[in-house]
């Protein structure tokens, strides 16, 4: 189980989100101040590739920043983030783990601003 709050920490800021619903395998935890409000959502699922005959494992971590309109403006902005990590059924926990450890770690700051910039 993760900890209750769950601390995201955002350009040097820590922000402690509380749980306020789990259910199953999935949880829900949120921090909402005057102006802005973060929710993150931890979410695993399982379904069967029939291609394959095999059960995969889905789970999936998503994080919404959302910053309250101040006036005249009337829209709020919503700022989202996500992953996803699969592995079959039956793999080892450390490889898949190791493959999205990868991939986190490519995904540096300015590997992230040149994705936003529409390279690939």
């Amino acid at each position: 189980m993760f900890a209750d709050p769950a601390v995201v920490t955002i350009n040097a800021v820590a922000k402690n989100l509380v749980r306020i619903n789990q259910d199953k395998y999935s949880s829900e935890y949120l921090l909402r101040t005057a102006t802005e409000e973060f929710r993150l959502n931890l979410r695993n699922t399982s379904y069967t590739d029939k291609k394959r005959g095999k059960t995969i494992d889905r789970h999936n971590a998503e994080l919404v920043h959302t910053v309250f309109p101040v006036a005249p403006a009337t829209n709020s902005v919503v700022r989202k983030t996500y992953c996803v990590i699969e592995n079959e059924r039956g793999d080892t926990l450390v490889d898949p783990r190791n493959a999205a450890a990868g991939l986190f770690a490519f995904m540096t700051n300015a590997n992230i601003d040149k994705l936003m910039n529409f390279e690939s």
